[in-house]
């Protein structure tokens, strides 16, 4: 069984993104100049960096995808799979 651990500097490195992504100007620096943001925090800059909007949400397809769990019907993994592929795309108020 293969269990995924994440490291402290991924915990580290992913604070520091959260704390970008909150701010406003900060995020907007982010997506104006992500190779320079992403040099400062210490994450590689060959990243893609795409910046939902209230009509744009991007989906995320994860790169492995468990094949037996998918064939045992597994609903907890899909859940993990749903969680992965939409990240923090959440709206209070849907955009119509």
């Amino acid at each position: 069984m293969h269990v995924k651990s994440t490291t402290n500097s991924e915990l580290i490195l992913g604070a520091k993104l959260g704390a970008i992504i909150q701010d406003s100007a900060a995020r907007t620096r982010l997506i104006e100049n992500p190779t320079e943001v992403l040099a400062e925090v210490g994450a590689r800059n060959d990243l893609t960096i795409l910046a939902d909007t209230a009509d744009t949400v991007h989906l995320i397809i994860p790169a492995n995808v468990d094949a037996a769990r998918v064939a045992a019907n597994d609903e907890s993994y899909f859940e993990e799979l749903g969680k992965a592929a939409l990240g923090n795309c959440y709206y209070e108020d849907l955009p119509e």
